[in-house]
């Protein structure tokens, strides 16, 4: 019987973590000068992992394209 306590609590303990997942998100920077005007627009793109779906959507909602690496 205790040889199946252990495994029975490590598949449990596994199956409750949350995995996290990597995106890269990609959105449009305008660039400017000293006074404010726009000199030129460029793409930044920045990869993260993370397990809380929300700050994927708070990404998108800004403007961002997000894809699953």
């Amino acid at each position: 019987m205790k040889n199946l306590i252990f495994p029975t609590v490590f598949l449990l303990a596994i199956s409750t973590c949350a995995c996290s997942t990597c995106y890269e998100c990609e959105n449009e920077v305008e660039l400017t000068d000293g006074n404010g005007n726009v000199i030129e627009t460029t793409t930044n793109t920045e990869e993260f992992c993370t397990a809380d779906s929300e700050e994927v959507v708070q990404r998108e909602n800004e403007g961002a394209v997000c894809r699953v690496q």
